[in-house]
């Protein structure tokens, strides 16, 4: 079947398919929507096109593979899902963090703004979410910063708009693909760990002033 359907594509099509499914593997997620740094305005994705016009025939090719192609058609999104459990990113702690604190941005301006897909932030923005939080008690390192959005990036959940990654006010696209990677539960076991974190700080904080230091 799926070598049925492959052989009707012309030889355009077929380098397109197997590169998208390269991009698909790396990547995970891929947007209807993106920005253009060039033309400064957002545009739709082609890939995306070609997928949904062609989207029997990934299916066909990932089910081989042991993946499950998966299309969300209100937030315009579609990813992979392996379904042996493999080819999963383990985040490290900060990117994690930030991956909240993306989450609670974009929900908020969700809210706020009546969109249903993408909003635009500052680095700022993020850090004042994530001190605002208790998940930092203060500035991340520019290392941290650069570290955690450049993840986020390589797998499609944020876009750049501009500027240094670390400094304050590069804009930062957050994609909707966000609400696939965290979902409602993992913001519920988050919020109980950034709470519990609070907690710790505070404690030590405290401790600290109990302890001091004479000076001589």
């Amino acid at each position: 079947m799926f070598e049925e359907k492959y052989n009707k594509l012309t030889n355009f099509e077929k380098d397109n398919f197997r590169r998208i499914i390269s991009l698909m593997l790396s990547k995970t997620f891929i947007v209807n929507r993106i920005y253009d740094a060039k033309q400064n305005t957002f545009k739709y994705n082609s890939d995306y096109r070609f997928i949904d016009r062609n989207i029997e025939l990934f299916r066909d090719y990932l089910e081989i593979a042991g993946f499950r192609l998966i299309k969300d058609n209100n937030y315009e999104v579609i990813y992979i899902e392996n379904e042996f459990g493999y080819n999963k990113k383990k985040l490290d702690k900060n990117t994690t963090i930030f991956l909240y604190g993306l989450r609670l941005k974009f929900d908020e301006d969700r809210e706020s703004l009546k969109l249903n897909t993408d909003t635009i932030v500052t680095v700022s923005d993020i850090i004042n979410k994530l001190i605002d939080v208790g998940a930092y008690n203060k500035k991340p390192s520019d290392i941290e910063i650069r570290t955690a959005l450049s993840n986020l990036i390589s797998f499609n959940i944020i876009q750049k708009v501009e500027g240094i990654l670390e400094k304050p006010e590069t804009k930062i696209i957050i994609l909707p693909s966000i609400l696939f990677v965290i979902t409602n539960e993992k913001i519920t076991a988050l919020n109980q760990s950034i709470n519990t974190l609070e907690e710790n700080i505070e404690d030590d904080e405290e401790n600290e002033e109990e302890i001091g230091v004479e000076e001589e």
